[in-house]
C-alpha cells in the first residue's frame, strides 16, 4: 500500500470522518472509500494488520459517537408542568384509573404514569405508592 493511502487511513484513525478525509485529500467520498477497502484487504501483499485494525476501531468510535448524539437529540422533554402533573397525580389518588385519567385527558396512560412519577416530591411518591399498595388495584 502506498503511503499516501497510509496517510487518508491515519487521518481516520485520528478521529475524521469519510467525508472530513475526502474534504481534506481533495478526493470523492468513494475514493476515500477505496482507499481505505485497500487498508482493510488482507490479499494486499502490503497488509498492514495493526493499521487495519486501528481503523476498524476508529470508525467504530465515529459510529458509536454519532449514535450516542442522536440518542441525545431524539430525546423529547416532558410538556407538561409540574402543576399539571400534581393535578394528575391527585386524580389518580382520588380514585380515577389510569385508563380514565387518560380518556379524560387524551395523554396515553404510559405518558401520564412516567410524568406522575417523575414527579420531584418524596411525600408525594410515597402517597401513591402507599396508595397502590393498599388499594385494590383490580376494584378500582
Amino acid at each position: 500500500m502506498n503511503d499516501y493511502i497510509r496517510e487518508v487511513a491515519l487521518y481516520i484513525i485520528d478521529n475524521h470522518t469519510i467525508k472530513e478525509a475526502a474534504d481534506n485529500f481533495h478526493k470523492s467520498i468513494s475514493i476515500i472509500k477505496k482507499y481505505l477497502a485497500e487498508v482493510r484487504n488482507e490479499n494486499n501483499p502490503q497488509y498492514d494488520a495493526i493499521l487495519a485494525e486501528k481503523l476498524a476501531l476508529a470508525q467504530k468510535k465515529i459510529i458509536l459517537a454519532g449514535t450516542k448524539k442522536g440518542g441525545a437529540l431524539g430525546k423529547r422533554k416532558s410538556k407538561m408542568t409540574e402543576e399539571e402533573k400534581r393535578s394528575y397525580a391527585m386524580m389518580w389518588l382520588s380514585g380515577l384509573t389510569l385508563e380514565e385519567l387518560s380518556l379524560k385527558t387524551n395523554i396515553p396512560t404510559s405518558t401520564l404514569q412516567e410524568n406522575i412519577r417523575s414527579i420531584k416530591d418524596d411525600e408525594l411518591q410515597n402517597q401513591i405508592d402507599e396508595y397502590l399498595k393498599g388499594a385494590d388495584i383490580w376494584k378500582r
